[in-house]
């Protein structure tokens, strides 16, 4: 998830990038058996309950019930995954909006097909009880990013120059993830966090209440999903819909048995157990779970639609964080799958969700 700064320099390096995995532009060459192959690039350094979902499809079978097998490979940021995608290393990748809106001048020609996060994700919070109550009084304030050259670190900056303050005004502190996180903030090390979402949610089960800090420029904003060449769009369309539906079962799954859904991750990827009790560990997961949950489209059965309103906000502030320059939202994306993805019996599969260990 990296929004960074050098992101357009290095998705440039992108375009002429060769392919390290399968033929993007033929489906034929890419056959397993009766299975097609699927080269996916997934935007995270590592497995957490946020992606649990991601796990489901593969353990419950979901791929194979589709005709597909998957091979996941994880990339540290956004940018690496649209770099797979756009040289031919992947088929598809999930990712946040950043990489693929600014390689569209780039020549990146990269669109998504595919929600996964409705909503933007990074946001700046404050401890419970604090006496920042905005943007403003951030001022002379400490602001803990997991890193200098995060996503969040590059987000708090731009929140902070859009509210008319240079974008140095507070002083940005490295905390790391995990542990590290929580005793920079219990201790008063940092005033504020600039984090995103499921990192949140692991500070918040630390027992550490957090206020979120109004920006009104990402309200209702878009978060990211699943991307594609534009190429793959028509040359890959029937295995696009496929992928697509299978992730739409696993995440019908994962609602109506969320602690099923966080013991095929705990199956697929043992380091994400942790250390904690079992109780414990699976009421953490499951909390960080229903934040990728929520706001999905389970009661209209718009499981992976793109709303156009809420991907033209996303544009809107990157572009006045001069990220971009402005262009319509349908340039880097099409809905036009979603109908597909969700072409299942739903109450097939929440009983079968319900009968699971």
């Amino acid at each position: 998830m990296q929004f960074v700064s050098g992101a357009v320099a290095v998705l440039c390096a992108a375009v002429t990038l060769s392919a390290c995995g399968s033929d993007s532009g033929s489906d034929d060459s890419a056959e397993s058996g009766e299975l097609t192959s699927v080269n996916f690039a997934m935007a995270s350094p590592s497995w957490n309950a946020g992606f649990a979902v991601m796990a489901v499809v593969e353990a419950e079978g979901f791929y194979e019930e589709e005709g597909l097998k998957v091979t996941t490979n994880l990339f540290p940021s956004a940018t690496q995954a649209a770099q797979q995608v756009a040289g031919g290393g992947a088929d598809l990748g999930l990712m946040t909006v950043e990489p693929v809106a600014i390689g569209h001048d780039k020549d990146l020609n990269l669109a998504y097909f595919g929600s996964y996060w409705p909503k933007w994700i990074y946001s700046l919070q404050v401890p419970a009880g604090s006496a920042v109550k905005s943007i403003a009084d951030l001022k002379g304030k400490k602001i803990g990013v997991t890193a200098v050259a995060s996503s969040g670190a590059t987000f708090a900056r731009t929140a902070i120059k859009l509210n008319g303050m240079d974008e140095n005004a507070a002083s940005l502190v490295p905390i790391g993830a995990g542990a590290q996180q929580i005793n920079a903030i219990k201790s008063g090390q940092v005033d504020a966090l600039a984090l995103w979402d499921i990192q949140y949610q692991a500070v918040k089960n630390a027992g550490v209440t957090l206020t979120p800090l109004p920006i009104k420029e990402t309200a209702d904003a878009w978060g990211g999903g699943f991307a594609t060449t534009r190429k793959n769009l028509d040359a890959k369309k029937d295995v696009l819909e496929r992928f697509g539906r299978a992730v739409a079962k696993a995440f019908v799954f994962a609602k109506a048995n969320p602690e099923a859904a966080i013991r095929d991750l705990w199956k697929l990827h043992p380091e994400t157990r942790g250390s904690d009790p079992e109780e414990k560990a699976l009421a953490d997961g499951i909390k960080v779970l229903q934040v990728r949950l929520d706001g999905q489209g389970f009661d209209d059965k718009t499981l992976g639609r793109i709303d156009d309103a809420a991907f033209t906000r996303s544009l809107d502030f990157m572009a006045s964080a001069g990220l971009i320059k402005k262009f319509p939202a349908k340039d880097i994306y099409t809905d036009e799958m979603f109908t597909a993805f969700n072409n299942f019996s739903y109450d097939d599969v929440i009983k079968r969700a319900e009968s699971a260990g």
